[in-house]
């Protein structure tokens, strides 16, 4: 791996942007001499140990942990479960809410036309009247 990419990665799993700063957040590091490729290897392992202990905890976690993973697992699927199911009657609420908005149109252009044609009647019954 060369210099420059090793550097990067050793940046964005420090969360920092400078040799300042790495050798700011961890003590290990402080000592090392930064212009060497060997300071920066050692660098990177020191970095990827909290993280691959992580991982191996995160697979074989103590057992009063995997419940409460299983608990969040099983929360977690029926909040999607419930999610996915709030979405489609969401969507089906707005379906029915544009399909009455399209009727009340309809039923506001009968009503208008209706209004016209007794209004004509009323004229027509009027004139009538007259003659």
């Amino acid at each position: 791996m060369k210099l420059q990419e090793l550097k990067a990665k050793v940046y964005e799993l420090a969360g920092v942007n400078n040799t300042k700063e790495l050798k700011a957040k961890n003590k290990e590091i402080k000592t090392l001499d930064m212009r060497l490729k060997i300071s920066w290897e050692k660098t990177f392992a020191i970095l990827q140990k909290p993280q691959s202990e992580f991982e191996d905890w995160l697979e074989n976690p103590p057992e009063e942990y995997k419940d409460i993973f299983s608990e969040i697992t099983e929360a977690s699927q029926k909040y999607h479960q419930k999610s996915a199911q709030t979405k489609q009657l969401a969507q089906e609420v707005l379906s029915i809410a544009n399909n009455l908005e399209k009727l009340a149109e309809e039923y506001q252009d009968e009503a208008d036309k209706t209004k016209q044609e007794i209004e004509i009647t009323r004229r027509i019954s009027k004139q009538a009247r007259l003659n």
